[in-house]
This record gives structure tokens, C-alpha cells and sequence, in this order.
């Protein structure tokens, strides 16, 4: 029944296509060499994306699977399906309109400046109408001529000592207690000043959010010239920070109280989504735990009294977008005094483990239970697993095997691939075989961060503790590699004997010249999204007469205000 469903949305939607679209000349030659990003991972191409009448057409199958998306292919029809939650795109070769349905709204044509195209045995498709129908953000740097797609995805900044962050095929990297970011493209180093300790690296819309542990605030850096700036400074310790898009979300503490912020980059300012006051030390555990995926903020929240009362563990689901909050479940227990310090509990919250897919929410919650609080060693671990849809929030309890049977679209995964490091060593673990291949020996190496082109390792010793929270280093040394462990090799050190880093191939970013801004290649102006640059709006009868009318956001011009430079044609 579900691919009859499938099949009749399908068809109803090339009708859509069929009496509104026209055809199109066959695919121009490709121009220059073309890089295509997404979410920051460089995508790699059977059939190399080419450029047509100002816009970059790639292989469907490899954009829209790398934006979580199923695709098939109607021989018959000539036409693209591309399915992602209740989002489904269809296109037709040579067609200049595509359809766009999302769920029960009969579909909505879109205008194309460049129809899907065939070539090489390969079907392309212009990657910017497929990304912003799937409401990514994309900007296109001429100068490099590289595409940045930026999915609908919340990034989490990393409050390691030292941590580093892959964009665009640059790394982005700091040492604990150096006031510097740096920023290393396989040949030479970029120093940015931080003004204070840098965590929690992430590159986002031409800049670098990080916290800065000194006067906890969160802080951003432009790329093109290394002004800084200060975009949030409301809570006296930030805890972590994820960002999407022009969104952030900044957990932290404003004295006792646990808050949770949404800041909007855009327009600088911030609301508050959740808040936990302290409580006196009353309860077993002492703050909440939050996960992101999409717009939606989950919270788990729970109290356990210590002596006698009633548990309570809550997982609240909030829209980022609307602020709108619901407690999806409240899972009680008991807890029973048995002596003037000692209890018996039946459900106390432990810890939770989450996975996220398109469509639902999978969490696996621990807890404990003991019949005698004096006997430390007799407390009993259980789990319990729910699913939670995204649509509504509804939950329904599950089994263990189907919470390990659920995809994690949350999850990274490069290649087939993934990377770690113990004392003695830095490894690799093919997902498929289990095959666990030693990369580095030898002690005092650490994993920081991969993608399909870099393994990052840190070398270093600590004043005390470990890289990962530590008073210190003694010295410490960045290495890069590739997915394989070859052409393993030193970028940057640091000595605390000097107080000095060696970055290779330093360049002071105060010498940098401005760049143009790589969505309107200078000009200050974009063409409006709305009209698609026609200058025509929606027209409107009088009498069974139709009168043409003007766009109203772009005032019949064609074009708007560039939100990329602000209209400076200048990169940020």
C-alpha cells in the first residue's frame, strides 16, 4: 500500500511537471574544475560537476544522497525522484520546472534557471534548486570556484583542550591556554588572534564560532581578515554550543540556574528555550542533558529525592524554531527511606544514549535501582527504550533490538572508516569487518578529528591531568595523515620552554587584501528567490482579467539585497 501511495504522488507530480515545463537545449562542456561541499566534506564525483548559463549542475544520486536523501530513476518518464522525510522532489530531463511535494500539499512547481541534464551515462541537476528545496543554504565562491552546502544540521562545538574542525578542506585548530586559532590548507598556516582560550571550534558562514573560556562568551572570527567579535555574553559559564545555519543554541549556567539559549545570528538577538533552577542539593543529580537534531532541542531532565518522595525522569522536546515545549514522557519511581541516611529507589536516572533518523528520535535510557542505598555495590543497572516521532512527539516504548536496528543519521561516518587512539596508539576500525589497523605507536598521541582527507593527531604531554582536561602542556605537537596512515606529518608545535608555536608556512592575516563575497561575486546584489529574477509577482483578476503584478520583495527590480555581504559585495 505505502509504494502505491508512492507511485500515485509520483505521477500526479510529473502531470504537475508536464503542463507547466518546457525543454531545454542538451548539456554545455564543462568549464574549470569545480569542488562541491557539503556540511564541510568535499564530495567526490564519477562524472565531474560542470557549470551552464551561471549555475553548477552535479550527479543527482551523489547531492541529494549526501543531503539524506533516497533517490530513484523513472526509465519510462525521463525523471529524478528524491525522497527525504515527507519532502519529495521530481525532476524531468530538459524540463526547466521541477515539483517540489511535502506531503498532502498536491505539490508546487518551481521554475529552473538550467534544467536536469544527461551526461556521460550521468543525470545532473543544478545544485542550487535541489539543495534550497531540501531548505539548505548554499554560496558559491568564484574565486576558488568551490560550492558550500549547508544542510539543515546542527554542528556541536568540541570543549576538548585541543580541538580541531574540518571545513572546506581546511583544519581549524587550537592549543589549551594560547589565545590562537589556526587554520592549515595542506600547505601553509593561518594565525588568528582569539582574545582569550578558544573551545569548541566550528566554522560557519565564513566565520569561526568558538567559546572563549577566559570571560565565557562565545566569540566569532571573520576568515577574510581576522576582526573579532563577541556574539553572546549571557550566562557565567557556557557549557557547549551547537550551531545550524544563522541558528545557535548555547546550554550554559547564569549562576545555579542551568539555562538553554537560542541566538539568532542574523539579527544578534536570543531567547531563552529552557531553564533549571537549582535545587538545593535536594536531589541525586544535578543538571540536564540535551541533544539537537533539526530544529528540535531534547532535554532530558530528572530529580530523585535521596531519601523518600517520588522520581521523576522527563525528556522534553523543544522547536527551536517556535520555542513551543512539551514533555513527551515522565517516567516515575519511588524512593523509599529505610534509616535516618539510607533509601531504597526503584527508577534513578543513570545516563541516555540517542539516535537520530529523518522521521523519529530513538533513545535508550538508563537507570538503576537498589533495595538498600548503605550497600554501594548492590545498586542493579536496567535500560529502557523509546521511540519518539519528530512529527508529534508521540512516544511508544521498544524494544532493544530495534533501538540498535535504527540508523543514525546523526552519526559521521567517513567512508568505512572510523578512528581512535587508547595509550599506546592512534587506530582505525573498518565499520564493515571490525579489522581494528594500528595507524601510530607509541605513548602520548591522541585522535582529534578526521574527514576523507585528514586524520589529525595531537602529540603532548601535560602539566597535570590529561589533553583532555589538563592545567597544561609540557609540549604538544599537531600531526596530519591520510585516511590510510600515510604521509604522516608535523604542522604545528608548541613549547611551554618558550611559550612559542611553529606553524608551518605562517601568514598573517593582517596582510590579507578583502576578498570578494562568494555569493554575489562582488556586485552587493542577488537575484530574489521569490521571482527568481523575473520581476513578477503573482497576478491578480479583476472582472475575469488578469493584471499582472509586481514582486513585493523585491519591488518588481529582480534583485535583493545581498544577505551574504549586506550588500558591500565584500566576503564577511
Amino acid at each position: 500500500m505505502k509504494a502505491r501511495r508512492y507511485l500515485s504522488a509520483v505521477l500526479s507530480l510529473l502531470l504537475l511537471i508536464s503542463l507547466f515545463g518546457v525543454y531545454a537545449g542538451p548539456a554545455e562542456a564543462a568549464g574549470g574544475e569545480i569542488s562541491v561541499y557539503v556540511d564541510g566534506e568535499k564530495l567526490d564525483f564519477d562524472q565531474p560537476p560542470i557549470a551552464k548559463n551561471g549555475r553548477t549542475l552535479v550527479p543527482v544520486r551523489a547531492i541529494f544522497e549526501a543531503l539524506g536523501a533516497t533517490v530513484d530513476w523513472i526509465q519510462e518518464e525521463q525523471a529524478v525522484v528524491a525522497q527525504r522525510g515527507d519532502v519529495m522532489i521530481v525532476m524531468v530531463l530538459g524540463k526547466d520546472k521541477f515539483v517540489k511535494d511535502t506531503g498532502g500539499d498536491g505539490g508546487v512547481v518551481y521554475d529552473l534557471d538550467v534544467p536536469a541534464e544527461a551526461l556521460n551515462g550521468r543525470t545532473l541537476v543544478p545544485i542550487r534548486a535541489v539543495s534550497e528545496a531540501l531548505d539548505c543554504n548554499v554560496e558559491w565562491d568564484g574565486a576558488t570556484q568551490t560550492v558550500t552546502v549547508s544542510s539543515e544540521k546542527w554542528i556541536d562545538g568540541s570543549n576538548a583542550a585541543t580541538n580541531g574542525y574540518i571545513h572546506n578542506g581546511v583544519l581549524y585548530y587550537s592549543f589549551i591556554y594560547q589565545p590562537y586559532i589556526y587554520a592549515y590548507d595542506g600547505a601553509s598556516t593561518r594565525t588568528y588572534a582569539a582574545g582569550g582560550t578558544p573551545l569548541g571550534i566550528v566554522v560557519n558562514r565564513n566565520k569561526i564560532y568558538y567559546i572563549n573560556k577566559d570571560n565565557q562568551t562565545i566569540s566569532a572570527i571573520s576568515l577574510a581578515d581576522g576582526s573579532r567579535e563577541t556574539v553572546f555574553a549571557r550566562l557565567s559559564k557556557i557549557s557547549d554550543f551547537s550551531i545550524c545555519g544563522d541558528k545557535m543554541v548555547i546550554i550554559g549556567y547564569d549562576g545555579e540556574d542551568q539555562m538553554v539559549y537560542k541566538l539568532d545570528l542574523a539579527e544578534g538577538t536570543s531567547k531563552l528555550l529552557y531553564s533549571r533552577p537549582d535545587e538545593n542539593l535536594l536531589i541525586a543529580e544535578d543538571g540536564s542533558e540535551f541533544a539537537l537534531w533539526k530544529q528540535y532541542l531534547f532535554v532530558i531532565d530528572s530529580v530523585s529525592p535521596l531519601l523518600s518522595g517520588e522520581s521523576s525522569c522527563k525528556l522534553r522536546m523543544v522547536d527551536t524554531n517556535t520555542g513551543d515545549s512539551r514533555v513527551v514522557f515522565d517516567l516515575k519511581g519511588t524512593v523509599t527511606q529505610l534509616s535516618i541516611k539510607d533509601s531504597s529507589y526503584t527508577r534513578r536516572y543513570k545516563g541516555a544514549s540517542v539516535k537520530f533518523d529523518q522521521e523519529n528520535a530513538w533513545f535508550m535510557l538508563q537507570f538503576t535501582r537498589s533495595a538498600d542505598t548503605s550497600n554501594y555495590y548492590g545498586a542493579q543497572t536496567y535500560e529502557e527504550y523509546y521511540k519518539v516521532s519528530l512529527a508529534n512527539g508521540a512516544a511508544v516504548e521498544i524494544t532493544q533490538d530495534q533501538f540498535e536496528a535504527a540508523e543514525d543519521s546523526s552519526t559521521v561516518k567517513t567512508g568505512e572508516w572510523t578512528y581512535g587512539a587508547d595509550k599506546n596508539r592512534v587506530y582505525r576500525t573498518n565499520l564493515q569487518t571490525g579489522i581494528t589497523e594500528t595507524l601510530v605507536s607509541g605513548e602520548n598521541y591522541y585522535y582529534i578529528t578526521n574527514d576523507g582527507q585528514w586524520v589529525v593527531v595531537l602529540r603532548a604531554e601535560s602539566k597535570g591531568g590529561t589533553p583532555v582536561s589538563t592545567k597544561g602542556y609540557k609540549y604538544a605537537e599537531v600531526f596530519v595523515m591520510d585516511a590510510d596512515g600515510n604521509h604522516f606529518r608535523s604542522i604545528n608545535s608548541y613549547s611551554d620552554s618558550t611559550s612559542s608555536s611553529t606553524p608551518v608556512g605562517e601568514v598573517d592575516v593582517g596582510q590579507l587584501s578583502d576578498e570578494l563575497c562568494a555569493v554575489c561575486a562582488g556586485t552587493g546584489m542577488v537575484t530574489c528567490p521569490y521571482c527568481r529574477g523575473t520581476g513578477d509577482g503573482q497576478p491578480i483578476y479583476v472582472l475575469g482579467i488578469q493584471t499582472p503584478q509586481g514582486c513585493t520583495y523585491c519591488g518588481g527590480t529582480g534583485e535583493r539585497l545581498c544577505n551574504g555581504c549586506g550588500g558591500s559585495g565584500r566576503k564577511n
